[in-house]
């Protein structure tokens, strides 16, 4: 398969490229000696209250408050006193992000959408891509979950269209430290977690994590059980030179959570959100995430430092599920569809009565998945100043190789291979048990890999004390390869399909200017692209057909534009604003000869966010952000191909979404804290062909209230009893809309029902 390159922009990358390299050759000829220092300068997140000071990111060389980029630091505290467990509780609390379900329904894998755009594939851990689709279950080993919005390839490589989320593993710390914490609660709810840090010498300081977890999903049936283990050990801590050994394992079994049908932005009228559609003795799905690290920085002088990353990753999630899909026949005789011209109310006439006639092709679906991957990321920090300007360049390299397989079948086969004929069940209180024959059936293993190798250079340069410019640009090259092949269900016999490959050469930059009227206030613009080539990751493959092929086609790209300010309050508050937009106008189509694909595709997101972070008084802490977001598809066909959903809202992008927590401490014991969540409407639809242009499809919005009591005995021992959606309302969060069959229509998971726990926190 002949591969596709990317001609770099030459002139934009002699121009950043001059523009970087200037500063330094000054600096070079005069530069006053730079203070010493004494041990390892961290990025790790410093944080007072909600508000972290900095980025992790080694990348990033001055302060959140300086830097000419959105992100929000949900931090370590943040997490804790939300109970916020899972990524996706995490993430469930930033504006602009919504989820979507997985495959025929389910929630496979993180699937995250970040301002309007696919972000699943844009997570990062300590700056490494991990692109490995899984659900990510539990936060216990991270200090915190960055979210960096804009388009961010510059910094991560390939996608980043919209920007990533970035987790940040715990490190051992140079202090003994032991946090042991229980919680107890609704749903069966029981959780157990250890953070034990030791210095055990004056250099050397280890620290454990454990966790096992255990609860059913609020609201419904499902049983979700995990455990993990995570040890670290850094040496030279306090030194100019440390090294860190860190791995974690983590193991999960759980119900599979494929929630309930949801036709036209809303669940089907007269049915339970509780209601599980699926066989609770077959469906299950085990995760098992193992992961190294070690990682290096050294301050090799004065004004040099040097930081390495090297991640090692062996993750692999096996699920057999059953999707709620098939026909929903009401009391009424009437069974959901999706809405059109032709049929506005959304249903159709049936007759079984009262029965659920499942589409036995997606009951005991067999998906077996692993991910590994190798990678490094190495980078110097350099540091030259004279009377009048400080300059800082960071420049490194890196590779990562991601190797990817799948095996998709079935169990419900009789033994010559032919399928099972489903019985139907009462609709409102279906069946859960399958006592009928399984015999496996394989459909489909495909295999994937990408090895990706590339450069960077990030320039900081301050001006006096008011203006400060930014630059960085980056060079990605990726190599990928799939191969797949299906089997006949009767004989098992295979069929080999054309493999695919695919490689790019991906040149990303960025660009931002920072204006500093006083020391607490930073004005700043900023413009940065994001390529993103077919194969993205190891296991998002071209299509190599003739027929709309994508594996010709050229990287998409996009550009982000963002004006913002930021204002410290105080030395523990900061206020955030900014306006967006990110405009993708090459984006892959349908050519008109229906063979390759084209880039003639155009979409764009405009969008304001604002947050407020830190501590208003001693006592009064805040976290809030809220995010106002429009999207419209500019053109989606080419030639004579009629264009029906140019001018169409994007889809699941919601129109207003925010977040508040915030506690208060009455005295030395007693703390109160409050939540409130909003999500505004999304367009699940679009117009086609299909629905003769039907007017495009609104999920609900929704409000949910969280609230927590805390009482701290003394020093070391404290309690904390927490709600969750306190008025227990009804809510979807994955949806799973716009297929190629209903648009409108799919299936989506019910929000977590009310929940209470109480946590028992001992430190030592």
């Amino acid at each position: 398969m002949p591969s596709q390159k990317t001609k770099p922009n030459t002139h934009v990358a002699k121009t950043v490229a001059l523009a970087i390299a200037l500063p330094n050759l000054a600096f070079a000829a005069s530069t006053e000696s730079v203070q010493h220092l004494p041990s390892i300068q961290s990025n790790a997140n410093t944080e007072t209250s909600f508000y972290a000071k900095e980025s992790s990111s080694s990348k990033r060389i001055q302060p959140l408050l300086n830097t000419a980029k959105t992100t929000q630091v949900l931090t370590e505290q943040t997490l804790k006193e939300q109970n916020l467990l899972s990524l996706q509780d995490a993430l469930a609390t930033t504006p602009g992000i919504s989820f979507s379900a997985g495959e025929a329904g389910g929630t496979l894998g993180d699937r995250i959408n970040l301002r309007g755009y696919d972000a699943k594939n844009n997570i990062t851990t300590d700056g490494i891509r991990d692109t490995a689709i899984i659900t990510r279950t539990d936060l216990f080993n991270y200090d915190a979950v960055e979210v960096n919005k804009g388009s961010n390839s510059v910094e991560n490589g390939a996608g980043q269209v919209s920007g990533g989320v970035n987790l940040v593993t715990k490190m051992p710390k140079n202090k003994n430290e032991h946090l042991v914490s229980v919680g107890l609660g609704t749903d069966d709810y029981t959780r157990f977690t250890g953070d034990f840090n030791q210095i055990i010498q004056d250099d050397i300081a280890v620290r454990l994590n454990v966790m096992a977890h255990r609860n059913t999903y609020p609201g419904r049936s499902e049983d979700l059980k995990r455990w993990g283990i995570a040890p670290a050990i850094t040496f030279g801590m306090g030194e100019n030179t440390q090294f860190t050994l860190a791995y974690m394992y983590q193991k999960d079994s759980n119900d599979p959570l494929y929630g309930v049908p949801y036709f036209n932005g809303r669940g089907v009228n007269g049915l339970s959100p509780s209601t599980y559609y699926g066989f609770k003795n077959l469906d299950q799905i085990h995760i098992k995430n193992s992961n190294g690290l070690f990682k290096v920085d050294s301050q090799l002088s004065d004004n040099i430092q040097l930081h390495s990353v090297t991640r090692l990753s062996n993750i692999s999630q096996s699920g057999i599920t059953s999707s709620p899909r098939g026909i929903f026949c009401s009391l009424e005789g009437l069974t959901p569809v999706a809405k059109t011209n032709a049929n506005q109310t959304g249903y159709t006439s049936c007759n079984q009565r009262g029965r659920y006639i499942p589409d036995a092709q997606r009951f005991g679906f067999v998906n077996n998945i692993t991910a590994k991957q190798f990678a490094n990321d190495t980078n110097l920090r350099l540091t030259f100043q004279n009377e009048h300007i400080k300059n800082t360049l960071v420049t490194g390299i890196g590779f990562s190789q991601e190797d990817y397989t799948r095996l998709l079948g079935g169990l419900l086969f009789n033994s010559n291979g032919t399928r099972i004929t489903l019985p139907s069940t009462d609709l409102y209180n279906p069946n859960n048990y399958w006592g009928g024959a399984t015999n496996f059936r394989a459909s489909e293993y495909a295999s994937g890999s990408m090895n990706s190798y590339y450069g960077y250079i990030f320039n900081n340069t301050e001006f006096g004390q008011h203006w400060l410019l930014d630059l960085g640009i980056r060079f990605d090259r990726t190599e990928s390869q799939y191969t797949s092949q299906s089997y006949s269900a009767t004989t098992q016999q295979i069929t080999a399909t054309s493999p695919a490959s695919q490689n790019a050469n991906l040149f990303s930059y960025s660009v931002g200017l920072t204006y500093k009227p006083i020391e607490a206030v930073s004005i700043y613009t900023s413009y940065a692209n994001s390529q993103k080539p077919t194969m993205d990751a190891a296991n998002n493959p071209c299509i190599a057909t003739a027929v709309g092929n994508t594996c010709n086609t050229k990287p998409e790209s996009a550009m982000n534009y963002e004006l913002g300010i930021k204002w410290e309050i105080n030395p523990n508050l900061l206020f955030t604003m900014a306006g967006f937009r990110t405009e993708s106008n090459k984006v892959r189509i349908q050519g008109a000869d229906n063979s390759n694909t084209v880039l003639d595709g155009k979409n764009y997101i405009n969008g304001v966010e604002a947050g407020l972070f830190g501590q208003i008084t001693p006592q009064w802490d805040i976290t809030t952000t809220f995010a106002w977001m429009e999207g419209k598809y500019k053109q989606t066909t080419v030639g004579n191909v009629p264009d029906y959903q140019k001018g169409n809202h994007v889809m699941l992008v919601p129109t207003y979404s925010g977040r508040i927590w915030t506690t208060y401490s009455f005295n030395d014991q007693w703390q109160a804290g409050y939540g409130l969540t909003y999500q505004g409407k999304m367009y699940t639809s679009t117009q086609t062909a299909q629905n003769n242009r039907f007017p495009q499809i609104q999920s609900e919005d929704y409000f949910t209230h969280d609230a927590s009591i805390t009482y701290k005995f003394n020093n070391n021992l404290n309690v904390q009893l927490i709600g969750r959606n306190l008025a227990d309302k009804t809510h979807y969060t994955n949806l799973r809309a716009g297929t190629s069959q209903h648009n409108s229509s799919g299936f989506a998971l019910p929000g977590a029902g009310r929940q209470t726990v109480l946590n028992i926190n001992y430190n030592f």
